[in-house]
C-alpha cells in the first residue's frame, strides 16, 4: 500500500505542478489531479481498514467520495 500511496501522491503533485506551470491547460490537469488525490485517499482507507482502524477508513472513503463528487460536478458544469 505504501507504494500505491506514494505513486498516487506523486502523480497528484505532478499534475498540480504541470497545471500551475501551464504546460498543460489547467482545465485538463485539475481533474486528473483530483482523480489521483481520490485514489491516494482510497489507498489510505484500505491501509487503515487493514490495520483495524475502521473509523479512519470511513473518513478517508468519505473524503475520496467528496473529491470525486466535486470533480464530476465540475466536469458536468464545464462541458454542458
Amino acid at each position: 500500500m505504501d507504494i500505491l500511496k506514494a505513486v498516487f501522491s506523486g502523480l497528484t503533485i505532478v499534475f498540480g505542478a504541470v497545471g500551475l506551470m501551464r504546460l498543460l491547460p489547467y482545465d485538463i490537469a485539475l481533474p486528473f489531479m483530483f482523480v489521483f488525490l481520490g485514489a491516494a485517499m482510497l489507498a489510505n482507507a484500505k491501509e487503515c481498514y487493514d490495520k483495524g482502524s475502521k473509523k479512519d477508513a470511513v473518513f478517508f472513503c468519505g473524503v475520496a467520495i467528496f473529491v470525486y463528487a466535486v470533480t464530476v460536478y465540475n466536469l458536468i458544469v464545464r462541458f454542458v
